[in-house]
Parts: C-alpha cells; structure tokens; sequence
C-alpha cells in the first residue's frame, strides 16, 4: 500500500471510530516511517475532496459521510477535542449556547466559545466562523455537558447564558439583542437555585441590568421577584449604574431611573 494511501484511509476512518478530530502530531506517531512532506500532501488532497477541515493550526476534522456533501463539519461536534487538545477551559456560550436552549430568535452567525486564554484568535474562512471570548475564570458549576453526535460539549447553563449575554453585549449587536434573547430563554431560568459562585463573579450592574430587563422591559415579575431575593440573601448591594454602559450621557430625570435596580435609564430598549 501506497503511503499517501495509509494516511487517508487512517483519516477516513476515524468517524466510524467514533473520532473526527486530530492533529499533525497524531499522525506522526501513527506514521512515523513517512515524511512530513508526505503526510501533508495527503491531508491536502483530503482537503481538496472536502473530507477534512483545518479548524486551527495543525488541528484538523475528519469529515463524517452525513456532512460529507457540504464538506462542513459544526464546531459543537469537535470543539470538545479541539480545546482538550489546545489544553484550554472553554464553554459554548452566549447565542450559540442559547441557541442550544431554543432560544433561536437571532441564530448566530459565528459559533460563539468562551474560553480562559486571551491568546486564542478567532478564526473565519468560508466554512466556519469561530468566535472566541476570553474570560479569566471559568466555573465548571456552571456549565451543562450536553451529547453532540461525536463526542459532548460543555454549554453555560440556561443562567449563566443569560448572564452573559447582558455582560458581553457589545459581542452580540447590544441590549436589545439581548433582552430578546434571553426572552427565548425564560423557561429555562432557574435563579432560586443557582449557585453563588456565580453572582460573586459577575460585575454588579450586570445584574442590575439583568433584573430591569426581566422585570420592566420583559414582565417577568416571578423571575425578577426570584432574583431581588437572590441578591438580598447572599448580600449584594446595588449602586446606581447606567443600563447602557457606553452612553456617557446621564439623565437626572427621576422618572428616568428605577429604584428598585438602582438602573438610570439612558437609553430606550425596543424589542420587536
């Protein structure tokens, strides 16, 4: 057997072992009589007949024969491997991981991870967009293993989602996307029991804002009820902050400012 040959048929029958993802060093030590050059003009030949994908550098994914035809594989099926073997903390986050909820009224264009390094660049080419956000710290009790076809993925849960959202805006087109968004996502909210860790973590007027836009743009009065006491129980205090943080503009208007999230109200939010 020819050995561009031994390659692909390895490449090509991964997903039927249940694996879609490897790298160049993995083929090496599969390989390790044929040269690099050799090795890598079989993968792009593979390339070419749109059997694999270069997800990142030196990262590669076989291509399954269910997405044979589009010559696209969805990140939620390899993004697990591919940040295990990148050595990083991720989550799908965001409109992706809500999204994955449901909540479908905006579907995202990129395919949104956060992920513990700011030294991880977002990639788009013609077949995929991966959009990284960076965060320092990730709380694993807060993340949700949900079963993709090849694997699993770690997703925010329904809260943290939310959460985000608010706290990262400027990612996702503003508030109002967000309040849409997490409008889709109300079903899923579970406040009473989620874990402080979480709101300890987050900046104060995130949820502050979070809490007027359940209540007063959205009506959840149940849900916004559920998250004051929150609040109260695990001792945050609020202080007065702006519901859009880029506005400079404050209005001293008392009709402009809601007292019971301490939200100045400096901008208007209409939802469709």
């Amino acid at each position: 057997m020819e050995e561009n040959q031994s390659v692909r048929g390895w490449i090509e029958d991964l997903p039927k072992r249940g694996r879609i993802v490897f790298c160049f060093d993995d083929l090496k030590k599969q390989f390790p009589i044929i040269s690099n050059e050799a090795i890598r003009l079989s993968v792009h030949r593979l390339k070419k007949k749109g059997r694999v994908c270069s997800v990142w550098r030196e990262h590669f994914v076989a291509v399954p024969d269910e997405y044979a035809l589009g010559g696209f594989v969805p990140p939620v099926e390899y993004i697990d491997k591919l940040m295990n073997s990148l050595g990083h903390k991720y989550y799908v986050g965001l409109l992706s991981a809500a999204a994955l909820y449901g909540s479908s009224h905006h579907q995202p264009q990129s395919f949104m991870v956060v992920v513990n390094s700011n030294n991880i660049k977002s990639k788009k080419d013609k077949n995929i967009s991966l959009r990284f956000i960076s965060k320092s710290q990730i709380h694993e009790g807060n993340l949700i293993r949900k079963n993709a076809s090849y694997g699993e993925v770690m997703v925010s849960n329904p809260i943290m989602t939310a959460l985000d959202l608010i706290n990262y805006e400027n990612r996702i087109g503003g508030l109002e996307r967000a309040a849409e968004v997490i409008a889709g996502l109300a079903d899923e909210l579970n406040i009473s029991d989620s874990q402080s860790e979480l709101w300890a973590s987050l900046p104060m007027p995130v949820i502050q804002r979070f809490g007027y836009i359940l209540e007063s743009l959205l009506g959840y009065n149940e849900l916004g009820d559920a998250l004051y006491r929150k609040t109260k129980c695990i001792g945050i205090v609020f202080r007065k902050s702006c519901l859009d943080p880029k506005l400079k503009h404050i209005v001293n208007d008392e009709s402009a400012y809601d007292s019971k999230w301490k939200i100045i109200i400096n901008t208007d939010l209409e939802l469709d």
